[in-house]
Parts: C-alpha cells; structure tokens; sequence
C-alpha cells in the first residue's frame, strides 16, 4: 500500500514539473474486471458518455464522493461508469458496502482494478479521487480531481 502512494506521489510530482495536461482523447487502456478477465478501449459502450473515476479505498474523498455519486445516481443513468483502482481485490467490496451500498452492482457501473499501473501514466491524474467524462466519440468534456468532482459531472451531464 505505501509502494502504491510512493508511485502516485513521484508521478503527481513529474507531472506537476512537466506542467501535464489531461488527456483530450480517451487514452488507451487495460484494465480488469474484479474477476480477472481484462476490459479495455474495446469494451465500452460508445453510444453513451463515459465516465472514469480513480479512487482508492482508504481515501476519505473518494469514500465521500463515491457517496455522493451513489446518492445522485439518478442523474448518472445514461452515463457509463467506470471506478478503477489499485486497491486489492478483497477490499473493494467493504469500500462499496461502507460508502456506497449497491452502486457497485448497478448496470451501468463496472469496477475494474489497475493491475498493471496504467491509469496515472496515461490519464495523468493530480489526486485522489480523479474523473474523467468522456463524449461517446472519446473527448474530454470535464475533469476534476480531488472534492467538488460529482457536483461538477452533474453539471456538465446536465448541459448536453
């Protein structure tokens, strides 16, 4: 666990001295469905917008905006949601049970592990929790990390 911060802090900390931007085109990816079969760019559903949330179970403000999204999941219905993380597998469960009972098995949410280490070197993240809504053509319509994340998504779901 504290490997995994070291890495996200050294990478932050890079990306902050290179001034890095996100993403403006959903970025290519592997990542894994909780049990074990891979789930990449190949898998989404394009006719829908796509939403890509980092988070990590030990941290209050994902814990408090995976609340918040759970809560407001109503203005979500037509959005794919992704929520990927480092975190073990035996730990997700107790995340979702504790913050954000049922989310995790609503239709259009699918939670997938980052075995490899590939979101913060592609999508480039500043902090915990990190999102991502992507149009179904895969460009960028909002970013946000850390608290204020859902609110904005909200806002951005509702202009279109």
């Amino acid at each position: 666990m504290k490997f995994r911060y070291l890495i996200l802090a050294l990478f932050l900390g890079l990306c902050i001295h290179a001034n890095a931007q996100q993403p403006t085109l959903l970025p290519q990816f592997t990542f894994f469905k909780l049990d074990g079969k891979p789930f990449s760019n190949k898998d989404l559903t394009q006719s829908k917008p796509n939403l890509f949330i980092l988070f990590d179970c030990t941290c209050e403000h994902c814990q408090r905006e995976t609340k918040l999204l759970n809560e407001n999941y109503a203005q979500f219905k037509n959005v794919n949601i992704y929520m990927i993380t480092l975190d073990d597998a035996y730990i997700i469960p107790q995340f979702f049970n504790s913050y954000a009972r049922g989310l995790n098995s609503k239709p259009n949410v699918t939670v997938l592990q980052d075995k490899k280490q590939m979101f913060i070197p592609a999508f480039l993240p500043k902090m915990y929790p990190a999102m991502y809504l992507y149009s179904p053509a895969a460009k960028l319509l909002a970013y946000n990390a850390g608290d204020g994340g859902i609110k904005k998504m909200i806002k951005t779901i509702n202009k279109k």
